[in-house]
């Protein structure tokens, strides 16, 4: 079992301690698209904290402790989103794609998530994780840290 499709399965045992209802064999669209708004949210808060815009304030520090919060929080709840679609597994990816800017990198997530939103298939789902990825490397994170700091949240 490859180490995201690992990471998934985790997040998958987390989702059915917390809904024990026979429900969730259904897709809920509403539910889907909730959880593409919070997962939204919680990208732009990586944006924000990634100061990736910032146009005023150049010189401002970029806290690497909350930016890799921010974005293990929105890496939960894209994963969330997997589990409303009943994804069963995810691809192994080989190798991240990271020659975009990092604000076009950002806008590239934000494309492939609300493509979700219409299609509900997992080759898009497939995708935004693979894009979701890719922005944490431009972030500066490595695989691992991710998986560990991921795991971290669930002790």
């Amino acid at each position: 079992m490859n180490e995201i499709n690992q990471l998934y399965q985790k997040h998958v045992e987390h989702e059915l301690t917390l809904s024990q209802t026979k429900e969730n064999a259904l897709l809920h669209k509403d539910k889907v698209e909730i959880k593409i708004l919070a997962f939204l949210s919680d990208l732009g808060n990586v944006a924000d904290q990634s100061q990736c815009f910032s146009f005023w304030d150049k010189y401002a520090k970029v806290d690497s402790n909350e930016l890799k919060e921010a974005y293990i929080n929105g890496l939960q709840m894209l994963l969330s989103v997997g589990f409303e679609l009943h994804v069963d597994a995810l691809k192994n990816q080989i190798q991240l794609e990271n020659n975009l800017s990092l604000p076009k990198q950002f806008l590239k997530v934000y494309e492939s998530v609300l493509k979700i939103q219409t299609t509900f298939n997992f080759e898009d789902y497939q995708n935004s994780i693979e894009d979701y990825f890719s922005l944490g490397a431009k972030l500066g994170f490595s695989f691992e840290d991710i998986l560990a700091q991921y795991q971290h949240t669930f002790r």
